[in-house]
């Protein structure tokens, strides 16, 4: 196909000077793009284990409804972070904050929702959100499960993705009722920029 470039139109004899030759082939785009991509690594081998030390809420902040419902808002909890992001010999902080948690007395089962930052010193740090299941195994225990996803990391993390299922499992404290000690596990996908 002949094609004018100060037109944008095919050529004719009339414009032959101002003409060249158009040949994509399937073969030549597939390399085109693959040099103007942006490489990203996928590795479905991500993990996270997140040791709990402290708990904490605005007292002001739990209420309940209908007699049997729990709700907090504005949970805080924060601990230990070892994963995929930090090798075992250089660890994190990993805070997470409840947004919303109800839990229903009667039935043990309960959902909520909050943010995550793991932060890694001396490299950066990793954002996203997370949801799930609350569910009461015992009188002073318990577990949840859900997913969560990443999308925001600044310095190292810059443009790092990760997404996938945890669980947590719970102590309280007899004495206080309060939580005393929790334990997070995540696998799942990490897409490095």
């Amino acid at each position: 196909m002949k094609y004018n470039q100060r037109t944008g139109k095919g050529g004719g004899k009339e414009n032959e000077q101002e003409t060249f030759d158009v040949n994509y082939s399937p073969t030549s785009i597939i390399h085109y793009n693959n040099f103007t991509s942006n490489a990203i690594t996928k590795d479905p081998n991500y993990w996270d284990h997140v040791v709990f030390d402290m708990f904490d809420y605005p007292p002001n902040k739990l209420w309940y409804t209908h007699g049997d419902v729990m709700h907090i808002k504005d949970m805080h909890w924060a601990g230990s972070y070892e994963g995929t992001l930090a090798p075992l010999t250089a660890g994190g902080t990993f805070d997470v904050w409840f947004e919303h948690l109800s839990l229903n007395l009667k039935t043990g089962k309960g959902t909520y929702s909050g943010k995550w930052l793991i932060t890694i010193p001396g490299e950066g740090t990793v954002a996203g959100s997370a949801r799930g299941k609350l569910t009461v195994t015992g009188p002073y225990s318990g577990t949840t499960s859900g997913t969560y996803i990443g999308t925001y990391g600044t310095d190292a993390y810059e443009g790092v993705k990760k997404m996938g299922p945890y669980t947590l499992s719970y102590e309280m404290d007899e004495a206080t009722g309060w939580f005393e000690s929790a334990e997070l596990w995540a696998t799942g996908t990490i897409i490095w920029p």
